[in-house]
């Protein structure tokens, strides 16, 4: 039987998930300007290592899957946004 996909959004940097997860797709808004950095973080902070660093000056939605079943994060997930309008990550546990 397949699993749950969910999604996590944000607009802000924020924790998106506490606890282990793995993390299948990606999208974010972008008005296209150089600040649109985003990280994700392993972890609760943004102390913990980084697994997903994007610069991104694309303007507007831009969406991928990780391939390979996605990438896990161990403690949780932290996201900096930079200066992108919201990122919207797809878990499953």
């Amino acid at each position: 039987m397949a699993r749950d996909v969910t999604s996590i959004h944000t607009n802000i940097d924020a924790v998106l998930y506490t606890g282990q997860i793995r993390m299948l797709g990606f999208l974010y808004t972008s008005s296209g300007g150089n600040l649109d950095h985003i990280k994700l973080y392993d972890g609760l902070t943004a102390t913990g290592p980084v697994k997903l660093e994007l610069d991104t000056t694309k303007q507007g939605v831009v969406a991928f899957g990780i391939p390979e079943g996605g990438m896990i994060f161990s403690t949780g997930i932290y996201c900096d946004i930079g200066g992108a309008t919201s990122v919207t990550i797809l878990v499953r546990d």
